[in-house]
């Protein structure tokens, strides 16, 4: 399993359980007992939310209960017992664990328990907790059940079953997502029996896993049994995912048709009760599938990244050549006129970690210190190809967000909030300033709380309607008076204000798009040389601090990959239209404008 599924199963983890609630009392000890990597992934989570929160846990791991030795009161014991292997000292283990519990005053027991392969089932869909137990009446799983019913009185027991796990490379596994990938990769084919699309199996992923169990131990029940599994699918929508991620890769397809009778059969667990506790899926089949195979594959088949292409209609590569041609223009145009600029946020990011692009953004910012970005501006009137429109909320054409722009006209690309505004919007490259605040860290902090307090205004202004947040009723007071000046009066005293130190001996700067969290101020040393650096294939720069300010504006190990789930697109794009730049016609054909208010106008 690659280290970034790990990882990434972990952070989804370590975020559902502080956003739900659902972590014990600060300082619980978590004895975890058993060797399914079930146990490590918990033992991770927990450690990582130790590391970010106020939180503090001692976790202690073991194979064996006589391997505990602590005395603290509040403790919990999260003891994974696989039942899978018909291994017969699993009783004579559990005992030992219960036992040792029933020592510890107010301990709370969650046996986490990996049933036997489920079996066909033809005239029920799914099994709840108490079907299970009936028709598992004469297996080990009865003994286990009974075991831990005749410690009810003594202890606060509580059961979790766990059918199969998405990404799990075991024989008893009926959805071996491992099993399928490898046999494709290895044969160059998937092969689907007819028999796949009639036989239905649930399996949990798993991060969902690690939130069922710390939900059952904060909202279930004394002595009560929950079910735990992911939605079910059908072994034909598994392998239909495999080589639909992988046909682009050459892989193939292959349909046998079987020669017996076929009969819709289920192998189900029904997970209603633990819903009825507040558990919820972190994601749907189609994205806990993606994750996991995408851990399953070497780093070749970046099936994440195919799929952010997907969401561009499959124009991201055009979408990139263009903005790498506009940022040939920039650097054209600084170069002849002396004017140093930088490669800004992600893509500066991209530029140091990646060399180009980050496989999953769509975009390139720059960003200048004032005295550059006001010579730039100049220029760009003349010196600008026509292909281009700068854009700036100081130019009273209808923009008026707080960076510039350098557009491509020919072309729209609109965010659902973009689209409402009546302006040019089209392929871009962002343009950031970074302008001097005070030294000072109390009128650092006025300057910024007055800069955030007028972009609330001119937004409110400019969308002109009462915001939907906790600024709906301020803003819904506020309009009716704002409707008495045009926005452009608000962008003048923002702008006013933004360069109320420019003239000033400051050696601080604030982060540029103040719309982002709070981040605190930076040196203007760091921004003050430049040292070249490739993007792709152009040659730009990046700032001397750029180490520093990477670790400020992200975190102290930014070369460290995100975690899957945070692989998307920067935009959310609304309305994707390239115009002219998808055409094939060559440079001295007519090629038409367009004007994207009315196609034929």
């Amino acid at each position: 399993m690659s280290n970034s599924f790990s990882k990434n199963e972990i952070f989804m983890s370590s975020e559902y359980l502080k956003a739900h609630g659902t972590l014990p009392k600060a300082g619980t000890v978590i004895n975890v007992i058993g060797t399914h990597l079930l146990c490590d992934y918990i033992a991770d989570t927990i450690s990582v939310i130790n590391d970010k929160t106020e939180y503090r846990y001692t976790v202690y791991q073991g194979e064996k209960p006589d391997a505990l030795t602590s005395t603290v009161s509040t403790q919990c014991f999260l003891y994974c017992l696989d039942l899978r292997n018909e291994d017969t000292y699993a009783l004579i283990e559990l005992c030992k664990a219960l036992d040792y519990a029933c020592k510890i005053k107010n301990a709370k027991f969650i046996a986490m328990v990996i049933i036997p392969p489920l079996s066909k089932r033809h005239d029920v869909m799914s099994l709840s907790e108490i079907e299970l137990s009936k028709v598992s009446s004469e297996t080990i799983l009865s003994d286990v059940e009974n075991t831990l019913s005749s410690y009810t009185d003594r202890l606060d027991i509580r059961e979790i079953r766990f059918d199969n796990f998405l990404a799990e490379d075991s024989n008893y596994n009926a959805l071996n997502l491992t099993a399928i990938a490898s046999d494709a990769l290895s044969s160059g084919c998937v092969t689907i029996d007819s028999e796949d699309a009639f036989d239905t199996v649930s399996a949990i992923s798993i991060s969902d896993a690690v939130n069922a169990v710390f939900t059952v131990l904060k909202n279930g029940k004394q002595g009560n049994i929950y079910n735990a599994s992911g939605e079910p699918m059908s072994l034909y929508e598994a392998k239909s995912f495999v080589y639909k991620a992988l046909c682009s890769y050459g892989i193939t397809l292959d349909f046998m048709k079987s020669d017996s009778e076929q009969k819709k059969s289920f192998r189900v667990l029904d997970c209603g009760k633990m819903i009825s506790i507040g558990y919820s899926p972190l994601c749907d089949n189609e994205t806990r599938l993606l994750y996991a195979l995408s851990g399953l594959l070497p780093e070749k088949y970046d099936i994440i990244t195919d799929k952010l292409n997907s969401l561009y209609n499959g124009k991201l590569n055009y979408i990139r050549e263009m903005e790498l041609e506009l940022l040939r223009e920039v650097d054209r145009i600084c170069r002849r006129n002396n004017i140093q600029y930088f490669l800004s946020g992600g893509t500066m990011l991209g530029a140091v970690r990646h060399k180009g692009f980050i496989p999953w953004d769509d975009d390139i910012d720059i960003a200048m210190l004032r005295e550059d970005y006001e010579k730039f501006k100049e220029v760009c009137i003349t010196e600008l190809s026509k292909k281009y429109q700068y854009q700036s909320f100081t130019n009273k054409d209808g923009y008026h967000y707080f960076f510039d722009k350098i557009t491509i006209k020919d072309t729209y690309f609109s965010t659902k909030y973009s689209d409402k505004f009546d302006m040019l919007k089209g392929i871009s490259m962002d343009i950031f300033v970074f302008d001097k605040t005070s030294d000072n860290k109390f009128f650092q902090k006025l300057h910024f709380k007055t800069l955030m307090a007028l972009r609330l205004i001119t937004n409110v202004r400019w969308i002109n309607h009462p915001r939907k947040d906790k600024s709906y009723l301020l803003s819904k007071i506020l309009l009716p008076i704002l409707r008495i000046f045009k926005t452009d009066t608000y962008c003048k005293v923002y702008d006013k204000v933004l360069r109320r130190y420019e003239k000033r001996d400051t050696s601080t700067v604030l982060p540029p798009a103040t719309d982002h969290k709070w981040r605190g101020v930076m040196p203007k040393k760091w921004f003050e040389k430049v040292e070249d650096a490739g993007f792709e294939d152009v040659m730009s720069y990046i700032p001397i601090g750029y180490d520093d300010y990477l670790k400020q504006w992200y975190c102290e190990d930014y070369m460290e990959l995100l975690p899957l789930c945070n692989r998307v697109g920067s935009h959310d794009f609304y309305r994707l239209d390239i115009g002219n730049e998808i055409s094939t016609l060559g440079q001295d054909e007519y090629i038409r404008h367009f004007d994207y208010k009315g196609e034929l106008l």
